[in-house]
């Protein structure tokens, strides 16, 4: 940049000065960017009439809509595996080479499916995970909820319970249920159970599993009385269902001991309810409920 000045006895000196760019508005228009150093923080007329911000929201939202090549490929590549997605590609080429009406909304283009403008991911829990990490574990994302990772990437991709799966990513989080404060009301104090009354009235029961082979049986069904602390200690098939745990706990437990007033047990309430029906059914007691 040069100065020039027709003045041949000038009474004041024109120097210039570097100044390192601090802030910059950029326009569609490249001759109308403006350029602000560190001096003009604080004083310039436009810098002190308006402030511009921008979320993380949607810097994150704009790197999210800038896909490479390479991500492309990887959605390309994850949908030769994925049937369902195979389908609707076909489906779409099929009918546009055949000169009928596409269907609403769907495009095919370049060997990329898109539904109502998001993108069509095939089934890929890696291709997930690094939408996912991208929109929410970056730096730019900040680790943001539930609801706001599943708008931005609904914005951009689109895929059958899709929203489901980010909430549960997001609720996985390691770094979130770290940092973050628990919504949910605060667990209640630990109950001791009641001391039985007389031996086996009150048992309690477990499986041990994965064991190494014996007699063809790979787990143990432990039966304790918490009045005596005595046991039965019954192997089991690796595949026994709900029924057979029934009919070997009527075979070992019940026909010695009768049945208990109280059973206490971690299995999952389905196959609980199930050996209750079972057994209830062995027995021949019906169900008043």
């Amino acid at each position: 940049m040069g100065f020039g000045s027709s003045d041949m006895n000038p009474k004041r000196s024109i120097t210039a000065k570097e100044e390192e760019v601090k802030i910059c508005f950029l326009h569609t228009d490249p001759r109308k960017n403006e350029f602000f150093s560190a001096a003009d923080i604080g004083y310039h007329p436009h810098l002190m009439k308006e402030r511009e911000m921008l979320s993380s929201t949607h810097v994150n939202a704009a790197l999210t809509r800038t896909m490479n090549h390479s991500f492309l490929d990887k959605i390309r590549v994850a949908g030769k595996e994925d049937e369902k997605w195979q389908n609707r590609g076909g489906e779409l080429i099929t009918l546009r080479e055949g000169g009928k009406k596409v269907l609403d909304e769907w495009i095919e283009k370049d060997g990329l499916l898109y539904y109502k403008n998001p993108l069509y991911i095939p089934e890929n829990e890696a291709l997930q995970t690094e939408i996912a990490q991208g929109c929410h574990d970056s730096l730019v994302a900040g680790h943001f909820g539930q609801e706001k990772t599943s708008e931005i990437v609904t914005r951009d991709f689109y895929r059958n319970r899709l929203a489901d799966w980010i909430r549960d990513y997001v609720r996985s989080c390691n770094e979130c249920q770290h940092s973050k404060s628990p919504r949910h009301a605060k667990s209640g104090l630990l109950q001791p159970l009641q001391v039985p009354y007389a031996a086996w009235s009150s048992i309690s029961t477990g499986f041990i599993t994965q064991l190494p082979e014996s007699q063809g049986k790979t787990q143990v069904m432990v039966v304790v009385d918490r009045f005596t602390k005595r046991a039965h200690f019954i192997g089991l098939h690796d595949n026994a269902t709900a029924k057979d745990v029934s009919d070997t706990f009527i075979l070992e437990v019940w026909k010695l001991q009768g049945l208990s007033t109280e059973i206490i047990s971690d299995i999952d309430t389905k196959f609980s309810g199930e050996f209750w029906e079972s057994l209830f059914k062995i027995l021949g007691v019906k169900w008043r409920m």
